[in-house]
C-alpha cells in the first residue's frame, strides 16, 4: 500500500470526506463499504481496494490528493507520455474478467479516468503495474 498511496492517505481521505460534507457512515454507504472499514482506512489500518477507490472517485474525491498528497487543478490535466502509456498498460491488464476477457468499455474507461486523475502531472512517478495490480485486485 505504501508504494501506491503516500503515507498520510488516511488523513487525506478524511479531509476529502469532510470536504464533501459526509460523515463516516454516509461516505461508507456511498462507497459500498461498512463504516468500520472507512474508519480503518482513515486510520491507515486497512488498504482501500479497486471498488472503493472507483466509488470515491465517482463521489468527487480528489484522487491525485489521495494518492500523492498534492492538490491540482483538474482543468490542467497533463501527462508525461510514459506515464500515460503505463496507465494504458495497467488498464489493459487489470480490466479483465476471470476468463481473461476485457471488461465492458465503461468499466475500462472509468478506471482509466480515475488513474489519469490520480497520476496527472506526475513527472517523477512511473506507474508500477505490479503495485497497482496488487491494490486493485485486492
Amino acid at each position: 500500500m505504501s508504494n501506491v498511496l503516500k503515507s498520510g492517505y488516511g488523513g487525506r481521505l478524511r479531509e476529502e470526506r469532510v470536504r464533501l460534507g459526509l460523515n463516516q457512515q454516509g461516505f461508507a454507504e456511498r462507497a459500498g463499504i461498512k463504516r468500520a472499514t472507512q474508519y480503518l482506512y482513515e486510520k491507515e489500518e486497512g488498504a482501500p481496494n479497486y471498488r472503493f477507490l472507483m466509488a470515491i472517485a465517482e463521489l468527487g474525491v480528489d484522487m491525485h490528493y489521495i494518492f500523492f498528497g498534492e492538490h491540482y487543478d483538474p482543468s490542467e490535466v497533463r501527462f508525461n507520455i510514459n506515464t500515460l502509456m503505463d496507465i494504458f498498460d495497467v488498464v489493459d491488464e487489470i480490466c479483465r474478467d476471470d476468463s481473461g476477457k476485457l471488461l465492458p468499455r465503461k468499466s475500462r474507461s472509468d478506471f482509466f479516468k480515475m488513474l489519469c486523475v490520480a497520476y496527472s502531472g506526475r513527472k517523477d512517478e512511473q506507474v508500477d503495474i505490479g503495485v497497482v495490480k496488487a491494490l486493485f485486485n485486492g
